[in-house]
Order: C-alpha cells, then structure tokens, then sequence
C-alpha cells in the first residue's frame, strides 16, 4: 500500500477544542517488544500541566528510549518477510477501564513482529477524570515499542448517544486530518479494550486483503473467544458467553459475504471516510453490526465481510460479586438486544442500493441476529423440554409421537434437528476453544490436567455449564429482546450507556 504516511500534529479546525497528545518515534526494524517488559524505560519530557490543560489541544512528547541499541539487538526477530502491506492503525476506545487491562491490551500488540510500524489510538473520553494522565502513562510505557502513540479526548456532543461509537467516531475523525500522504494506505482495526489480538490476525488480514478485488471497500473480522477470566464468573454467564460466541462466529463465514463484526473488526480508513464515519444516534448503539449495514448500503451492495479466522481473546463482563456479575451480563444483553433497530435502519435505508440477493440476504441476517433466535429457542426447542420434564414428572411417560397431531409432530421433530444443530455447535466451539487456548492463546502448555481434557472432571464439569442454557435463554435473550420491543413500540428510546465491567483477575 505503499510506504508509510506522516503523522502530523492536528489543526485547530480539525480538533474542533478537543485535545490530543501525540507520541511518534521513528520505526525501526528489530524492535519487537516492549521496552516496559524489559526493563527499559521511555524518558518522556512532558510539562503536567499541559497534559491536563482542558484547553490544550495538541501537546508534543519527546521520546528519548535508554539502551536502544542493546534492546534492538536482543530481541531476535526475523525482519525477512518484509514490513506489512497496510499501515495498521489500532482504535481503542475505552472509559474508565483499569490500567492493567488496557496494559495487557497494549502487551499483545506490543508481541506482534510489526509492532513497531503500528500506530495506536487511544480513544479517551473527556469525561472520564484523570483520563489525559492514563494515556499519559501508558504512552510513557509503549513509546518505544509501537510507531506512534496518539490519544484523543471525546467531548460528547448534544446530539449524541454515549458510548463505543460516538468515542470511535471521533478518534477517526481526528486521527483522519492528522496524517499526510496516501490516506488510503491505513488500515483500521477496532478493539475493545480488553482484547488480545493476536499477531496471527493482523498475518491473516495481511494475506485475505491482499487476496481479495478492491481490499479497502470491504470489512474483516474474527471470531472472539473468553479464556481470559474464566474462573472469575458464575458458570451460568460463561456457558452463554460460549453459546453467543459460537452461534455470531457462524455468521461471519457467509456465502454471500454478508455477515456482522463481532465487538473487534478491521476497515480501512478510505472506506470509513467516503461513507461519513460512524453513526452516533441512539439506534446506531450496535457500532459493528451498523456499520457493516451503513457500508454496505452506502457502496451499493460493494462491501463484503471477510472473516479472519485468528479468534480474539477477551474478557467477560463481570462484577465485584456473583449476584452482580449476573446483573452486570443482563445489562449487556439488554444493550446488544438494542441493535435490534438496525433491521428497521435496513428498510429505511432500502433504497440507497439496488436490489440484489445479497441485500436480501443481509436483511434476513438482521433477522436472525435479533428476532429469530428468540422464536426458536423458545417455541422449538426450550418450551418443547420443559413441557416433556412436566409430563415425565406427572405421569412419569413421555407422550409417544406418533401420538401426537401432524403439526404438533412437525415442530416436535423440527425442535429436535433445532437441539441437535445446537448440540453441534458447542462440540464445534469447545473443539476450536481447546486448540486456540493452547496453539494461539498458549494457555495450556504447562498445564498437564488440561492436556488431558477428556480425563479430567474439571472439563466435564464445564461441559455441565452448558444446562445452564435452558435457564440463561430467559434472562439473557428473551427477556432483553421483550424489553427493548416494548420501549421501541413506546418510543421510550435510551440515552444511557452502562459500559461493561470487565477486570482482569488471572495472570496470563
């Protein structure tokens, strides 16, 4: 894509009184990991005041990194295969997030072979108090590890809903009129802060661009996995964390090329200009899936959905008890279920493409993502089950179906093929978990109990989680989806944002 852009300092049109602090050190082949992780240390000159100056809007850093030479020399990466195709440019929008969780965040990235060449957006939010000294501090930690380091502070504007994607909307906004040169050579890679991508992603993202006809136009996106804090949340909110995860996964490798991000995707920032950035208006509160929809209808049908099959590793939302972090997964249901309004943004938004099966195809999606997993669930296969625990608790038999009427045998046996697709599905995910915890996450390697997960009664006791399903299908996705029915046909629309709490309580 051509050789690296300049990151230039922000004007004052293109700030618009938001501030930003930039830190840019040259790339540099060999320089792998983080100086932090070696005991090195970035000499950062920077005046405290102006850090927290609100009125600032751009403050420069000087990097001065000790031992350059030794921390170059030491790290042993092979530089053979060439710098990378794209400009990667990661977005992380956070608030009032932990210092240890963004660091581990940073951590992986700072893994990476490229990690030098990255430039990273911390997506701060004005709001958030000693938000411009946490950046500070984590541009302090990575300087010499990534290419430039920027934060921005997002004013919330009247207009707008609060949350990922005002606070991503305006990152880019502003990270956009602060590079020069060929604009369409940057690829952007939105993540949440408590995703660890792994370099075999950004590998992947490198070779399926490259591969397919007009690599700026589309959208790519992994699948996203919870191995992070698993022993930290009630069993209940882990198996529907599996169930979700496995069941959006199979969305992203569609025939048609129609598909929805999961949390973390990649679009370049040409594209991302030409359609007018991200919505910020309440119905648009699911900022991946309306994405995708916005650029698909705004490139007349041209955007496709490329899956990178490099599962991201994240954390579950949690809170500081058991009865909380059940809590805390209902508020995220009810927020998911809130994207809902992208299926009547799809027929709003009919005509500014042509007709094609594929526009079809991504309307049934928006179906299926919201409402028909609901009717399913419920009517084939949940309500189906506990009418047969009732009647063997009864008459202690199961009503023969040959007995039954045809239309009552027909659901009976769709509700089955519906069960045993989904029986399927955990089979599939808990195979494809086992192989990334220990090949991609390395999470298993010194861990002989795991390594003999057919054996072990830990695994069949997480095996078990998964009956938790029949309970969990009510509070976190019927009674969320009924909700947020109910407020549409009342017009009650939300304005609040209740971010996820997530912490990082294992050591990886």
């Amino acid at each position: 894509m051509g050789s690296p852009a300049s990151i230039t300092g922000p004007t004052k049109d293109a700030v618009a009184g938001a501030k930003m602090l930039l830190v840019d050190t040259p790339s540099r082949p060999g320089h792998k990991k983080s100086l932090r992780a070696k005991g090195h240390r970035a000499n950062v000159s920077l005046d405290a005041a102006d850090c927290c100056d609100q009125s600032a809007e751009s403050v420069a850093l000087v990097i001065d990194c000790e031992d350059w030479s030794e921390s170059t020399s030491s790290s042993g990466t092979d530089w053979s295969a060439g710098p990378p195709r794209w400009n990667h440019v990661f977005v992380i929008p956070n608030y009032k997030e932990d210092m240890s969780t963004l660091t581990a965040t940073l951590d992986a990235l700072a893994s990476h072979s490229w990690a030098h060449t990255y430039t990273i957006v911390l997506a701060m939010e004005s709001k958030e108090v000693g938000a411009a000294h946490k950046a500070g501090q984590l541009q302090e930690q990575f300087g010499c590890t990534f290419a430039s380091v920027v934060f921005t502070l997002h004013v919330l504007d009247a207009a707008e809903m609060p949350g990922k994607a005002s606070n991503v909307n305006s990152a880019v906004r502003q990270f956009y009129h602060m590079v020069s040169g060929d604009r369409s050579s940057y690829m952007l890679t939105i993540i949440d802060a408590d995703a660890l991508v792994p370099f075999e992603y950004i590998n992947q993202l490198e070779n399926v661009s490259a591969a397919a006809t007009n690599p700026g136009v589309h959208i790519y996106a992994a699948p996203v996995l919870f191995e992070q804090d698993n022993s930290g949340v009630p069993g209940i909110v882990r198996a529907t964390d599996y169930m979700w995860s496995g069941l959006a996964a199979q969305n992203l490798n569609s025939w048609f090329g129609v598909g929805f991000p999961i949390s973390n995707y990649s679009v370049s920032l040409k594209l991302v200009h030409d359609i007018g950035y991200w919505d910020t208006f309440p119905d648009a509160i699911g900022e991946d899936m309306h994405m995708f929809i916005k650029a698909f209808l705004r490139t007349n049908g041209a955007t496709h959905l490329y899956p990178i099959h490099a599962p991201i590793n994240m954390l579950h939302v949690q809170g500081p008890n058991w009865v909380m972090s059940l809590w805390a997964r209902f508020l995220q249901a009810e927020r998911h279920m809130r994207g809902i309004a992208d299926t009547a943004y799809v027929l709003h938004e009919w005509g500014r493409a042509q007709f094609s099966v594929r526009k079809l195809v991504m309307f049934v999606a928006c179906l299926e993502a919201h409402l028909i997993p609901v009717v399913t669930l419920t009517s084939l296969v949940i309500l189906p089950v506990y009418y047969n625990l009732f009647m063997l608790a009864t008459s202690h038999s199961l009503p023969s179906p040959l007995s039954l009427p045809l239309p009552m045998r027909v659901l009976a046996i769709l509700g089955q093929a519906n069960l045993s697709c989904i029986v399927f599905v955990i089979i599939c995910y808990e195979l494809i978990r086992s192989i990334c915890r220990r090949h991609l996450f390395r999470l298993m390697d010194n861990d002989k109990h795991e390594r003999c997960w057919w054996n072990c009664p830990r695994y069949l006791l997480h095996c078990l989680n998964y009956l938790t399903l029949f309970v969990s299908v009510w509070f976190y996705t019927v009674i969320p989806v009924v909700l947020v029915v109910g407020k549409h046909m009342f017009n009650m629309r939300s304005m609040n944002y209740i971010v996820a709490d997530k912490r990082i309580k294992t050591q990886l």
